[in-house]
């Protein structure tokens, strides 16, 4: 976002903060095929300045050079690539009765990943301090920092000051998760959030505007505007589930109305069983899969009215269904009913607006906690290769 207002005069700590990112993001960019030429050129740096910088990031083992291009003319290029061998992200999801870590390489190759059940009451600090010590125990490198996605209201300063459908208030799982993991960094963030970093790592173009719908226990939305997460002054952005969509239901906050009354993953199946949903998919007419499919529609409908509403405010077209909803029989048809009515929707001269699956589907949640970890340790979100997120052997120290 265009920062309107400065508080504070730029400093030269600050400008060499922001250049080191600027160069790292670029050689990332690169993918191995750039040189220090090629990154002066990108990021219109001086010489002297990249020059330096690169030999910093280099001694700190962020980046390596990764051989030589011959030219026509002249000496061979010396081409720079991130180097993967030495840092290690862990990314964790907490979920209703799970906790997923997986163990990532700088340029986001999943080494191992393991998931555990877990109690419904509490974040399970001690069961997640047990998956991180498991998953750095045998890396050939070293962990710099650990990203938790869980669901609620995350501050900035790793405390989930709200989980209305958990009864989470102000758990301070940043610090006494670091604490038990031998002070190792954890950066706690919103699930729907992961999972929209997630989506910009894996984006190869410059992608600005990323907006996650993410259906569960309960809504929320993950939202990138400008290339930067925007979480809000309260950090309640994508509170989007209790908005009032008008109905005369009561919602789990206490108020009435909200848009997770009609919305939400175990409203949408209500007490349809498994046989009633495959009845349903089949196209069967008998009276349970006519109820389930009035559920549907009307999720379908408050959903599709939401994203309009969203497009016309934020000028997205272009949404990302994520969360459990995702991986349920009933998200694609939810999502087909969803479009279908976006589709009557479309003003003359704009696009049309849509909802698709997130990219990764089960795997975005750590991937994405995992990005913002690299994000907060390193200030930048790293664009992964393709394939990134599947399970690959440990490289070589």
């Amino acid at each position: 976002m265009t920062q309107l207002r400065f508080t504070q005069k730029g400093t030269k700590s600050s400008l060499r903060a922001r250049n080191d990112v600027l160069v790292l993001q670029c050689v990332a960019a690169g993918g191995g095929r750039f040189s220090r030429t090629d990154v002066i050129r990108e990021t219109g740096l001086p010489t002297a300045t990249v020059s330096e910088i690169v030999a910093d990031l280099i001694e700190r083992r962020l980046v390596r050079e990764a051989g030589r291009e011959a030219q026509p003319v002249g000496k061979p290029r010396v081409l720079l690539d991130l180097d993967d061998f030495h840092h290690r992200f862990i990314g964790v999801q907490v979920a209703n009765e799970r906790i997923t870590a997986s163990r990532f390489t700088l340029n986001g190759h999943m080494e191992a990943t393991e998931t555990v059940s877990r109690p419904l009451d509490a974040p399970a600090l001690h069961s997640v301090s047990e998956m991180v010590h498991r998953m750095a125990a045998p890396t050939p490198g070293r962990v710099t920092g650990v990203g938790v996605a869980v669901p609620g209201i995350v501050g900035d300063d790793g405390v989930i000051r709200a989980a209305v459908n958990y009864g989470w208030h102000m758990v301070s799982l940043g610090r006494e998760l670091s604490e038990l993991c031998d002070g190792l960094p954890v950066h706690v963030v919103n699930d729907a959030n992961a999972v929209a970093l997630s989506e910009v790592a894996l984006s190869t173009d410059r992608v600005n505007t990323v907006v996650v719908l993410w259906i569960g226990t309960g809504i929320g939305a993950g939202i990138v505007l400008d290339g930067r997460l925007y979480h809000g002054g309260a950090f309640r952005s994508g509170e989007i589930g209790h908005i009032d969509i008008g109905t005369s239901l009561r919602c789990h906050c206490g108020l009435i109305g909200c848009l997770e009354t009609v919305a939400a993953q175990p409203t949408i199946r209500g007490d349809a069983t498994d046989q009633a949903v495959a009845g349903y998919l089949a196209g069967a007419d008998d009276q349970d899969c006519r109820a389930l499919g009035e559920r549907v529609g009307r999720a379908a409908k408050e959903i599709a009215r939401l994203l309009s509403t969203l497009a016309g405010t934020l000028d997205a077209t272009e949404f990302i269904l994520g969360g459990p909803i995702a991986g349920d029989p009933l998200g694609p048809p939810l999502m087909r009913a969803v479009n279908d009515l976006l589709a009557l929707r479309v003003m003359s001269g704009f696009e049309q607006v849509v909802l698709r699956s997130s990219t990764l589907g089960t795997h975005s949640l750590v991937f994405g906690a995992a990005a913002h970890a690299i994000r907060q340790e390193l200030g930048v979100v790293i664009t992964m290769p393709a394939g990134a997120g599947e399970v690959g052997d440990v490289p070589a120290a």
